[in-house]
């Protein structure tokens, strides 16, 4: 059996069996794909848009008022947020969902609803990690990334803010993985706009003071940011207790299960290296686009926004694939399973073409959005051009990993993704040191990653690495 390999989930008992199957459950296992895709798909990419803009547009708006050291000190924390913003969500909060869905889907709904409780406590330990490296080494961490003394201190202020309460972001992730597991996403955006309702007052009256609020200064925006993650916690963990989805958890009579801590952290710790590894390549990429010179490095900038605003779009159709397929692999119905991550990788790919194709047609129009100078223009046009083409396979590939964690098997995504890591480093090494081609030789090389990132997934899935070979039998056996 591979590490990755897949619990076979318990058959369904005559006793679960007996009670009705919830109408939003039923909608998972039997209703249209491409509908229920598209629902569960929308209200998460709101979440995940509203995620971006509280930990980067809003705090930079009014920490920027404040001058160029403070707004590039929230610049040297922006990626270690998003970095717990990608575990805390898609890695160990998809496999918290993931978990959840096929529990639903086998009929298990007592361990749905302690798996709620068993991942509060997984998001607890990991929080108290993520504290303790940036509370203590917060110093030594953005000397390194470069921060002067100024820049430094305006990174502390808000870091230690942040990750003070990391608790509380952890804590929200869990339950929204929760509800988006019992297939629900709705309810996750309407929360979350009011949170950040809610952040957008808090973060000028803690920083600047009204009445007998005293001012905070960067430390308030903070502060602002943990108190809207905290108020969404309560209103989900108030919808989850209240009974309104397939989940009920409760700590009367419950006993911490070493086998639900498994089925949690087998997935979640190795999908914690997909973000790893992806910023990794990112970073590389960036770094070999520096060595070129600053105009090189500006029309890189510029271009690469655009593959940004795909991972919004794919991971809000990944929560859906979470809750739709795991909940039909818990139930048995491995075809089906297919069919909806197929469905969900073309839909993917569909749009994350679209959006390669206008920066390809029409690049001016994206970049005329931050320069008007012409040799950047010319410079992201081209990059834009060749890495374009490539964006569909970005697509495909975030879908299939979705997939690949509601099966329970985190072991391809990380392959895939190690992939086009590998080839950022290699590809660049050889353009920037033994080839002439500058950004051109570089947009070849990002583009090759992103196609060995999502064909590798692609290749694997055709496969059927997505099951072991006694679920593809039991699977067989039940269909006959």
């Amino acid at each position: 059996m591979s590490n990755g390999s897949v619990l076979i989930t318990q058959p369904i008992t005559t006793k679960s069996a007996a009670k009705p199957v919830p109408a939003r459950t039923r909608l998972l296992l039997e209703g249209p794909i491409i509908s229920t895709l598209l629902r569960l798909a929308a209200p998460n990419v709101v979440v995940n848009v509203v995620l971006i803009a509280v930990t980067a547009t809003v705090d930079a708006h009014f920490v920027g008022q404040m001058g160029s050291d403070a707004l590039a000190g929230l610049s040297l924390v922006f990626p270690l947020i998003m970095l717990m913003q990608q575990m805390a969500n898609s890695s160990m909060g998809g496999a918290i969902a993931s978990a959840i869905a096929r529990a639903i889907g086998a009929g298990r709904h007592d361990d749905a609803s302690a798996l709620v409780v068993h991942g509060v406590i997984v998001g607890a330990g990991m929080a108290v990690i993520f504290a303790a490296v940036l509370l203590i080494g917060g110093p030594v961490i953005y000397g390194l990334m470069g921060g002067t003394r100024s820049t430094q201190a305006a990174a502390l202020e808000y870091s230690n803010a942040i990750f003070a309460g990391a608790f509380a972001y952890w804590l929200l992730s869990t339950l929204t993985s929760a509800v988006r597991g019992a297939g629900q996403a709705i309810v996750l955006a309407v929360v979350y706009i009011v949170a950040e309702a809610l952040h957008v007052i808090l973060v000028p009256v803690l920083m600047f003071g009204i009445g007998p609020v005293p001012p905070l200064g960067i430390t308030g925006a903070g502060i602002a940011t943990v108190a809207s993650f905290t108020a969404s916690s309560a209103i989900l963990a108030w919808y989850i207790a209240s009974g309104r989805t397939a989940i009920r958890p409760t700590l009367r009579g419950m006993r911490l299960d070493k086998r639900l801590f498994v089925e949690i952290l087998r997935v979640g710790a190795p999908m914690s290296l997909q973000p790893i590894l992806n910023n990794l390549a990112l970073a590389l990429l960036t770094s070999f686009v520096g060595a070129l010179g600053a105009a090189q490095l500006a029309g890189f900038g510029v271009a690469v926004r655009l593959e940004y605003l795909l991972y919004p779009l794919a991971f809000g159709l990944g929560a859906g694939v979470l809750a739709m397929v795991g909940t039909n692999i818990g139930a048995g119905k491995a075809a089906r399973a297919a069919r909806i991550a197929w469905t969900a990788a073309a839909l993917a790919a569909g749009i994350t073409g679209c959006i390669g194709l206008f920066g390809a047609t029409l690049p001016d129009i994206w970049t005329s959005l931050f320069t008007n100078a012409s040799d950047i223009h010319v410079l992201a046009a081209g990059y834009l051009l060749i890495t374009g083409g490539a964006y569909p396979f970005l697509g495909l590939g975030l879908t299939l990993a979705s997939s690949f964690q509601a099966a329970g098997r985190p072991l391809w995504p990380i392959v895939g993704i190690t992939g086009r890591a590998a080839v950022v480093a290699v590809g660049g090494w050889i353009v920037v040191h033994l080839t002439s081609t500058a950004l051109g030789g570089l947009a070849v090389v990002a583009a090759s990653g992103l196609i060995v990132y999502g064909a590798s997934l692609a290749i694997a899935f055709r496969a059927g690495l997505w099951q072991r070979p006694q679920a593809l039998t039991l699977a067989a056996a039940t269909k006959s």
